[in-house]
């Protein structure tokens, strides 16, 4: 796999359907602030394969495609939860009820042998989701986005060290801009709240800067995973 190509091509996507078109770009941040499900329906869209970044119309069909993808994510979701829940609901609980005294919240102490399995558990879900939320885009069955044999025998296809590669590649180019914005605007934040004297207008100001620089944002960083992920995935045989 040519990961320059990969990543050039998913450049050039992302730059010419969402940098270079403005209109697209503002009804993608719309889309982010409607809870996010037309965007999800958008990102659908692309990983259906399309060559070129789609229009953001029909937006019921937004809304339903988005829909099915978040419920495919919750289903995926639902036994980190669980043993969420089993590792911090007791001081959750406690703290809700304002029970700080509580031997759950100041005895509180994660147990590894629960911590272990979400960890692995989550790192699994992480490599499956793409494939799945793709093959899910192209079927439009539920069934599909669980059919782990089709899933496994696609990253196969793809080859496994190439897969994991593509991952870690897409994850550190969205993840080190973003952990410098966000470092940067805490730097920013702190020295300016320290020399108004904890002032909370400057507080808020900055709360309300991050929000509106991750609406800006959001949908470059969303569109250029979607079309990386879209690429590896073609880059596989067809499974049926």
């Amino acid at each position: 796999m040519d990961f320059g190509n990969l990543l050039g091509d998913a450049f050039a996507y992302t730059r010419d359907g969402v940098f270079g078109n403005v209109n697209r770009w503002l009804k993608l941040i719309l889309a982010i602030i409607c809870l996010g499900l037309p965007f999800n329906g958008y990102v659908m869209r692309i990983y259906r394969g399309v060559p070129s970044a789609p229009e953001v119309d029909n937006w019921g069909t937004l809304f339903v495609d988005g829909l099915k993808l978040l419920v495919v994510g919750i289903v995926y979701a639902i036994p980190i939860m669980v043993i969420w829940v089993l590792i911090y609901g007791s001081m959750i609980l406690a703290i809700t009820r304002g029970q700080m005294d509580d031997p759950a919240v100041t005895g509180f102490t994660p147990s590894l042998v629960l911590m272990i399995p979400m960890y692995i558990i989550e790192i699994i879900v992480g490599i499956i989701m793409p494939v799945a939320s793709i093959r899910f885009a192209r079927t439009g069955s539920f069934s599909e986005a669980f059919n782990f044999s089709a899933i496994l025998e696609t990253i196969g296809k793809i080859g496994w060290i190439n897969y994991i590669i593509a991952l870690v590649l897409v994850s550190l180019v969205i993840g080190i801009p973003i952990f410098i914005l966000v470092f940067a605007i805490i730097l920013i934040a702190g020295a300016t709240i320290f020399l108004l004297k904890g002032g909370l207008v400057a507080l808020l100001g900055f709360i309300l800067c991050g929000i509106l620089l991750f609406l800006v944002l959001a949908p470059l960083f969303s569109v250029f995973q979607a079309r990386c992920m879209t690429l590896v995935y073609d880059s596989a045989a067809p499974v049926s």
